[in-house]
């Protein structure tokens, strides 16, 4: 059923928002102030106004459940007028989508796989192995966060200028060439090769950056406070021709530039784009008037922001308490003590505890549990980060292409089948020696009858699991 209230229940300034179509928009959107409305509302105006069709939109979240949470809004306000958003997701995956229709571009076929962190470590230790580089003096993750910075900023190995102050770049850039060069005889790419194939694309294929930025009539970007340099790039290319480019976010929640996030990306949104219209979204309908003062007059003291001035909607709400503690300890037992005390007004389904970090649970739950407390935590290993899950998705990813080695270590002795260390490292040189990906030097090891019997049985099995499963997709 279509949604025709839209525009009547949005304030002033968010119908502002929504109606802005022409040119570049920036919206300072502050805590609670309905930025998501605002977004669905604007792509779905675009879509009833006729301005263009839904697969000329392009729609960038920073979370899958966020991209998710908007075509469902969406789709609530248009019905079936919102199929065909086809443009609507995470940077990741929109660029994956992007890259695989254009993958021969940067030396990969269309069916590459995507590798995640355990991957990468794993293929980081082979290279530091091979290269004679000590993993304790130069840890794994590491290596792998410079690399994830110089992709971040847009740089290819021979494209980066090492800092002269950083004593270990200079031996982690000859692993980043050797590592980029796997990957691509891997036809594998990590998070960061995602958006950075799909900007050297569009900056080295002008016919394909043309398509792309006519294509796109509109451009819509939430949480744009937490881009970096190479997000921002992307969106650039693809703003060129048209350049209705709407970018929603807030500078005072900016907290990512840890993981390369650049706050002057907001803040220089109108000296990128000429005749840029600024919109406030200033009422927020989330906090009582007392948390709002306290938070207004603690990020007051930012220098770097643009600035706005929040008001509620609501009362004043009780006063902020706060509590300080010497440890972790004594922390507990002043939240549980609290818990004690209002556990009798409310349900404890109704009392939350919120922290930065799952390791800081501990504490809480050792109180808990000394004094007889009930509690259950939330979080915890997401479902695609368990083992088990990996070793499935890895045997998916070995019956979609033979090249995927980090696929094929993981699986090949998984469930046991007397495949050992020894064995796994000859099919390595093998497979080093012949230039060919670890399955095919299985394969002809077998053949060849180098494989020990016992090893041979359990590799066979193995492959002959793996050709059937390769026939049974077919």
């Amino acid at each position: 059923m279509v949604n025709s209230d839209y525009l009547n229940n949005l304030n002033e300034a968010q119908k502002q928002a929504v109606l802005a179509l022409d040119g570049p928009l920036l919206i300072v959107a502050g805590a609670g102030s309905g930025k998501t409305k605002v977004l669905t509302s604007r792509i779905a105006h675009i879509i009833k106004n006729k301005s263009a069709f839904p697969n000329q939109i392009l729609a960038v979240t920073f979370t899958n459940k966020a991209a998710k949470e908007m075509q469902n809004r969406v789709s609530k306000i248009l019905g079936s007028s919102a199929v065909g958003l086809s443009w609507l997701g995470t940077f990741h995956s929109i660029c994956a989508k992007l890259l695989r229709k254009h993958a021969p571009a940067v030396n990969l076929n269309s069916n590459f796989t995507i590798i995640d962190t355990d991957d990468q470590i794993r293929l980081i230790k082979n290279i530091c192995k091979a290269e004679n580089i000590d993993v304790k003096q130069l840890a794994p993750r590491y290596v792998i966060a410079i690399i994830d910075k110089w992709k971040n900023k847009g740089l290819y190995p021979n494209e980066v200028k090492i800092n002269s102050k950083d004593i270990y770049e200079k031996t982690i850039l000859p692993v980043y060439k050797i590592y980029q060069h796997k990957l691509i005889e891997l036809n594998a790419c990590d998070f960061g090769d995602l958006i950075l194939h799909s900007v050297k694309i569009l900056e080295k294929n002008k016919d394909i950056r043309d398509i792309y930025s006519k294509n796109f009539k509109y451009i819509l970007v939430d949480e744009y406070q937490d881009t970096n340099f190479i997000q921002s790039r992307w969106l650039n290319l693809l703003a060129e021709k048209n350049k209705n480019i709407c970018c929603v976010g807030d500078d005072d929640q900016s907290i990512y530039s840890w993981r390369g996030a650049e706050i002057k990306n907001f803040l220089d949104f109108d000296k990128i784009y000429e005749n840029t219209k600024i919109i406030r979204l200033e009422e927020n309908y989330r906090s009582s008037k007392n948390i709002l003062s306290v938070a207004s007059s603690l990020i007051s003291n930012n220098q770097n922001r643009v600035g706005k001035t929040l008001i509620s909607t609501m009362d004043e709400g009780d006063l902020i308490k706060l509590n300080c503690f010497k440890n972790g300890k004594d922390e507990a037992i002043g939240i549980s003590d609290e818990v004690e005390k209002i556990k009798k007004k409310y349900s404890l389904n109704d009392i939350a505890i919120l922290v930065r970090a799952i390791f800081q649970t501990r504490e809480f739950e050792e109180r808990f549990l000394k004094i007889g407390m009930p509690y259950r935590i939330l979080g915890g290993i997401k479902f695609y980060e368990r083992a088990e899950i990996k070793d499935c998705v890895a045997y998916l990813r070995l019956i979609n292409q033979e090249k995927d080695d980090l696929a094929f270590e993981r699986i090949v002795n998984n469930p046991k089948r007397s495949i050992g260390e020894s064995t796994i490292k000859t099919i390595h040189e093998y497979s080093k020696k012949n230039k060919i990906s670890l399955e095919s030097s299985s394969r002809k090891m077998i053949e060849e009858n180098i494989i020990k019997p016992k090893a041979k049985i359990g590799l066979n099995l193995f492959l002959d699991l793996i050709s059937k499963w390769r026939n049974d997709l077919k």
